[in-house]
C-alpha cells in the first residue's frame, strides 16, 4: 500500500512539474491576438498564421491549468481547515 502511494504520488509531482514549466514556456514569447494574414497571402504566411493561433491556444490552456491550480490550493485549505475545527 505505501510503495502505490509513493508511486503515484511521485507520479503526480512530476505531471506538476510539467505542467508549472509547459506554463512558464507557453507564455515565454509575446504573441498578440487575432492573428492577421496578408491580403494576397503565400504559403507561409498561412503556416505562420497557423503556428501563431497554436501558440495562443497553448498559452491559453497553460493559464487556464495555472489559474485552476492557483485556485485550487486555497479551496484545499480551507477545506482541510473546516473539517478540523
Amino acid at each position: 500500500m505505501r510503495k502505490t502511494l509513493v508511486r503515484t504520488g511521485a507520479a503526480v509531482a512530476i505531471a506538476a512539474g510539467i505542467l508549472g514549466m509547459s506554463g512558464g514556456i507557453a507564455s515565454a514569447d509575446e504573441i498578440s491576438a487575432p492573428v492577421v494574414v496578408p491580403s494576397h497571402p503565400t504559403g507561409a504566411d498561412y503556416v505562420n498564421a497557423w503556428n501563431q493561433s497554436g501558440a495562443l491556444a497553448g498559452a491559453g490552456a497553460a493559464g487556464l491549468v495555472s489559474s485552476a491550480w492557483a485556485g485550487a490550493i486555497p479551496s484545499i485549505i480551507q477545506g482541510a481547515a473546516g473539517s478540523l475545527g
